[in-house]
């Protein structure tokens, strides 16, 4: 019986009596060989073959393995193999790119090496970004020293398992007051990415400026908030997250960005131009604690995105507010247990700082939003608070 037409390629296949088959299953999936996503033409009548992830034939070290947990007899060769059709599962994706690369190489694929690889991943536009946690256990560090010379080759494959053109691998965001990211470029040129989300262009460079895709339902939530005719405050503007949602979907008359990296400044720049709203967006460059003070009393509504806290500028937030009131969205990181509390204790807060500066106000809570889970135990919420002058209620 021959294989019909289809995805083939050159692949290791190995066999053994039918009776034995299902040991042999056992083996080669526990070694991590078996490629589940392939079939390949019956051996014989009596014979059960499997396909595997590997392109070249055994090694003496994965004979040893095999013999190890298998005890029959069995065979291997490098034989023609039909994909099954592509997974849509990008950890198997990458699971073969990275089991193809090391047995091209003639490195064995050991759980430790399995382990090592990114279980998470953010993409932007065609440029991923994994963790500093990947290929970073002893078991991968050991690899790259070795094969040095070849690891472009592995981050290509890396890459487009993951559905991009290039890599790049985030480490902390640095503790400086324009929280910077720290990122290497492992494939590719350039760290640049543009992109389109909902509607709105963004475009930044990666290595200089913080984005979070993780945020995405709370940018769409934003976005789908009418603000037809406002005039808005974004305290913490970036490259333009909740800026741009703000001015393309929401269609804010006027957003009032603030923003002290450069580099954040040039993206929103940039994004403003291609989104066609540069009419109706201010930047004001520099520190917000110097800014926002400028802006007294001219907002309809003052968004304020920083994450732990943005209570530093709460004050000055409610000071941006037109004398009659308005909106604040703000986001914090809370102890799932104690978000209850957080936001009555948020409420009481603001009240008091509202009177501090003379606006006798009726605070209180629209709607609070869990956008995510920022760490174990600790949730993204942001809260939408209205602010009501005592005399109008």
């Amino acid at each position: 019986m021959e294989l019909g037409m289809g995805n083939t390629h050159q692949g290791l296949v190995v066999w053994t009596a039918k009776p034995h088959g299902a040991q042999l299953h056992s083996a080669l999936k526990s070694l991590l060989w078996l490629n589940s996503q392939a079939r390949c033409e019956p051996i014989s009548e009596h014979e059960v073959g499997f396909p595997c992830h590997q392109v070249s034939d055994l090694t003496g070290k994965q004979k040893q393995a095999l013999a190890s947990m298998f005890p029959h007899h069995y065979g291997h060769a490098v034989r023609l193999i039909i994909a099954q059709g592509a997974s849509v599962n990008p950890h198997e994706r990458l699971f073969r790119a990275v089991h193809v690369w090391m047995a091209e190489r003639g490195i064995p694929f050991s759980k430790s090496h399995e382990a090592g690889l990114p279980q998470k991943w953010e993409r932007l536009g065609d440029l991923v970004v994994i963790n500093k946690a990947s290929f970073s256990n002893d078991a991968w560090q050991k690899t790259l020293h070795s094969e040095v010379g070849h690891s472009s080759n592995l981050w290509e494959r890396v890459a487009r398992a993951l559905g991009g053109e290039r890599l790049a691998q985030q480490a902390h965001i640095m503790d400086n007051a324009l929280r910077s990211p720290q990122l290497k470029l492992l494939h590719g040129a350039a760290t640049w990415v543009e992109f389109l989300d909902h509607g709105v262009h963004f475009g930044f460079d990666a290595a200089q400026v913080m984005f979070s895709s993780g945020n995405i339902t709370e940018r769409h939530r934003i976005g789908s908030i009418s603000m037809e005719g406002e005039t808005v405050v974004d305290a913490y503007a970036g490259a333009g997250y909740y800026t741009l949602p703000m001015l393309v979907r929401s269609d804010a008359a006027l957003v009032h960005a603030c923003e002290m990296n450069p580099a954040s400044i040039e993206a929103l720049n940039w994004a403003a131009r291609k989104n066609d709203v540069g009419s109706r967006l201010l930047i004001h460059p520099g520190d917000n604690q110097t800014t926002l003070p400028m802006l007294t009393g001219v907002a309809d509504r003052c968004h304020l995105g920083l994450l732990p806290s943005s209570e530093g500028v709460w004050q000055h937030a409610l000071a941006c507010l037109k004398p009659t009131g308005g909106r604040l969205h703000v986001h914090m990181n809370v102890p799932k247990a104690e978000i209850e509390s957080w936001k009555s204790q948020t409420l009481n807060r603001l009240s008091d700082l509202a009177k501090k500066i003379g606006r006798q106000w009726d605070i209180e809570a629209e709607h609070l939003e869990r956008v995510k889970s920022y760490s174990p135990g600790v949730i993204h919420v942001v809260l939408d608070v209205k602010c009501t002058a005592a005399s109008a209620a």
